[in-house]
């Protein structure tokens, strides 16, 4: 399946993993009644050891000043990871060069087609940064351009291209091409790309200011890591005997939906769009009942050791917990929505993963965490 349909897929599903804002532990009365309105979790878990499982962390996470250099490094990449060579003039086969473009079908201008100060690699068809590919002939009328020129080319759309009124048409893109780039380091990076990209404006601000975010990009994933370990040890200690009737039907719809909606995706552009990125209905059908069982799986586990440790649904949290769901501006049954058919359901569910994460919360927290 391809990479990017797949690492869709795990991202939709990423909140059964997203971290809470309460700390986990709280208990109250009556918590142990039914996880939910329709089923008992503890019907379907054999619960094993969970309270105090040994992991072990093996990568070591430094802040020497050799550390700090190589983040430094990743962060001039991960800010673009180009700057202007003022000695070439001319953008040939093998060029990275800077570019504002304009998409014009039958002399208009069309949705998407335009962009300003984007860094593509010629040879590759590609954006030099992110490493997204354009369709077939998009930058080949960009060779033997000069900087500071404006140049025309055209390209024909796949028939099938998602966006139905592209596909099989020729349009025109008029580049403006504005420098040819070359891969930026510490050494040559200015003052102006620091600026731009880390609002500091001398290299000894910008260690200090790299230096800072790794400690806390080590804090982060050091984090992050434990919790998937403890997870992953507390679910090899348990039982999953079943689950409930029609669940895995019903996470599998809501996820497929929820995959389609996040990407635009209509139903009747379904089959054309798995094509473009070449799988098939069958392969991403087979892909995301697997996301889902794992899911599931989960979701069951924690949800009976929540039941059995008595953690509660603590309202302040939780309405935090779905402020870091929200984007754009979202209120809460907007959220809801993103996760249900209705913002009912959509709710339950995000009340449910709540209590997961808090008894993950609450296992890592009585955990042996060695690190080698």
């Amino acid at each position: 399946m391809n990479r990017r349909i797949a690492a869709g897929i795990i991202a939709v599903a990423m909140v059964i993993t997203g971290g809470c804002t309460s700390r986990a532990g709280k208990k109250t009365q009556g918590a142990k009644k039914a996880s939910t309105g329709t089923y008992k979790a503890a019907d379907y878990v054999t619960l094993g050891d969970y309270k105090g499982v040994e992991v072990s962390l093996t990568k070591a996470y430094k802040t020497d000043d050799a550390a700090v250099k190589d983040y430094e490094q990743t962060l001039i990449s991960n800010a673009g990871g180009f700057i202007k060579d003022s000695t070439k003039t001319k953008v040939e086969k093998d060029s990275i060069v800077n570019v504002d473009y304009k998409g014009m079908k039958d002399g208009k201008a069309f949705d998407g087609g335009t962009a300003t100060d984007v860094t593509i690699d010629v040879s590759g068809n590609k954006d030099a940064s992110s490493g997204t590919g354009y369709i077939d002939g998009f930058t080949d009328g960009l060779v033997g351009a000069e900087v500071g020129s404006k140049v025309d080319s055209k390209v024909t759309f796949p028939k099938d291209y998602q966006a139905t009124d592209l596909a099989g048409k020729e349009v025109t893109f008029q580049f403006t091409v504005n420098y040819i780039c070359k891969k930026a380091d510490i050494d040559s990076v200015d003052k102006a790309f620091l600026k731009k990209n880390f609002n500091v404006e001398t290299k000894d601000a910008f260690y200090d200011y790299a230096k800072k975010k790794l400690a806390e990009n080590n804090k982060s994933e050091k984090t992050s890591k434990t919790r998937q370990l403890v997870m992953k040890a507390v679910l090899k200690n348990c039982r999953v005997n079943g689950y409930p009737k029609g669940l895995l039907t019903k996470r599998t719809e809501n996820l497929k939906d929820q995959y389609m909606t996040q990407n635009g995706i209509t139903k009747k552009q379904w089959k054309t769009f798995l094509k473009q990125y070449g799988t098939t209905e069958e392969e991403f059908d087979k892909k995301i009942k697997e996301t889902v069982k794992k899911n599931v799986k989960t979701e069951l586990v924690f949800t009976a050791i929540a039941d059995k440790e008595g953690i509660s649904l603590d309202k302040t949290g939780f309405n935090s917990y779905i402020k870091s769901l929200a984007t754009d501006g979202q209120d809460a049954v907007q959220v809801y929505k993103k996760y249900g058919s209705t913002a009912t359901e959509g709710k339950d569910y995000l009340q449910m993963i709540y209590r997961v994460n808090k008894a993950l919360e609450y296992c890592v927290e009585k955990a042996t965490v060695k690190e080698k």
